[in-house]
C-alpha cells in the first residue's frame, strides 16, 4: 500500500468511525428493488443475465475494506479487432475499416455479495475484470486497452472536453482513467464517474433535493480526424457499470476510485474460480500492463 493510498484509507476510516459508528454503510447494488431515497426502481436492467448453459463462475473474498461493500460487478475483457493500425499482418487497411465498426457488447455482471465475500454464477468462458464498490471508494482492474497506452496529452484532452459535453443529466463528471491507441483507426477507452448533484424531478413531478445519482461507466471513443486541426475523437458508445441513488447518510459526491492489479484478468473456464482473499490497494496501471501478459481474449 501506498502512502497516498494509505492516508487516505486512514481519512476514510476515521470519517466512518466519527462519532463512534462502524464502517460507513450504503445501499447495497439491488437492480429492479425500490430506492429508499425516490421509491423508485434503479438499474433493474442494467446488468447482464448469468448465462444458464456457463457452469463457469467466480468466488472470492475482499480484505481492506475502507467502507461497506455494496457490490462486485465482472466485466469481460473483449476488445474490437484492431486498435488504430492503417496495416496488420493478415489484414488489409480496407479489411481493418471493417473490425473498427463491429459492435462489441460489453457484458456487466453483478455477484451475489454476503459480508466481505462475493460469488458469481453463470460466466461464459474468458477473461474477467472486477470492479468493487464501497460506500466511500471503489476499486477496479478493467483493462481498458490491449496495447500500452500512447495518447498524446492532446488527445486527453480533447476527450475530457468530449465527456464533458456529453449527457447533462450529470453536472459534474470526472475520467478516473483512460487508455488508447491513437492513429487512423484510433481507439481509447476511459472509466468515468458521473454525479448529479443538483435537485432530481421524479415523474410524478416531484423534485427531490436530498440525494444525488452517481453512475460509473466505460466510454468508448474512435478518433474521426488529425490533420491540421489537431486530434478529433468522438464518443462511441458507453457502458453504465454502475448507477446508484446517494440519500443523507451516504458519501456525497464523486468518490476516489483505484486500480487494483488483483482485479484483473481473472481466467474462467467451466468451474467456479476460487481467487480467495483479495487486499484492496491501490497499484500502478502502467507498471500492470507491462508485467501482464499480452494475450487477450
Amino acid at each position: 500500500m501506498n502512502t497516498r493510498h494509505a492516508t487516505l484509507m486512514l481519512t476514510l476510516a476515521a470519517t466512518a468511525l466519527a462519532g463512534g459508528g462502524l464502517l460507513a454503510a450504503g445501499v447495497k447494488i439491488d437492480p429492479g428493488n425500490m430506492s429508499p431515497y425516490s421509491k423508485t426502481q434503479v438499474g433493474s436492467k442494467l446488468y447482464t443475465e448469468p448465462d444458464p448453459s456457463a457452469s463457469g463462475g467466480i468466488r472470492g473474498a475482499l480484505a481492506d475494506l475502507p467502507s461497506d461493500l455494496l457490490g462486485v460487478i465482472a466485466v469481460p475483457q473483449r476488445f474490437t479487432d484492431i486498435a488504430s493500425r492503417d496495416e496488420i499482418a493478415g489484414g488489409t487497411a480496407a479489411k481493418n475499416a471493417r473490425n473498427t465498426t463491429k459492435e462489441i457488447q460489453i457484458s456487466a455482471y453483478l455477484a451475489s455479495v454476503s459480508g466481505n465475500s462475493f460469488s458469481f454464477r453463470g460466466l461464459p468462458p474468458g477473461k474477467y475484470d472486477l470492479l468493487v464498490v464501497c460506500d466511500n471508494a471503489m476499486y477496479d482492474g478493467i483493462l481498458l486497452a490491449r496495447e500500452v497506452s500512447t495518447l498524446t496529452d492532446a488527445d486527453v484532452k480533447v476527450i475530457k472536453d468530449k465527456v464533458a459535453e456529453s449527457n447533462p443529466f450529470f453536472n459534474i463528471k470526472n475520467i478516473q482513467r483512460i487508455e488508447g491507441v491513437p492513429g487512423s483507426y484510433g481507439k481509447a477507452r476511459a472509466l468515468g464517474q458521473d454525479m448529479r448533484t443538483l435537485p432530481v424531478t421524479l415523474q410524478s413531478a416531484e423534485v427531490l433535493t436530498h440525494i444525488q445519482i452517481r453512475s460509473l461507466k466505460i466510454y468508448q471513443f474512435e478518433q474521426i480526424g488529425t490533420a491540421k486541426l489537431g486530434p478529433m475523437w468522438a464518443v462511441k458508445r458507453t457502458r453504465e457499470l454502475v448507477r446508484q441513488e446517494v440519500g443523507p447518510p451516504d458519501t456525497k459526491g464523486p468518490i476516489p476510485n483505484y486500480f487494483c492489479q488483483a482485479l484483473q484478468g481473472i481466467r474462467v473456464s467451466t468451474s467456479v474460480k476460487d481467487i480467495g482473499t483479495v487486499a484492496l490497494k491501490q497499484d500502478d496501471p502502467l507498471k500492470a500492463r507491462q508485467d501482464a501478459s499480452t494475450e487477450i481474449e
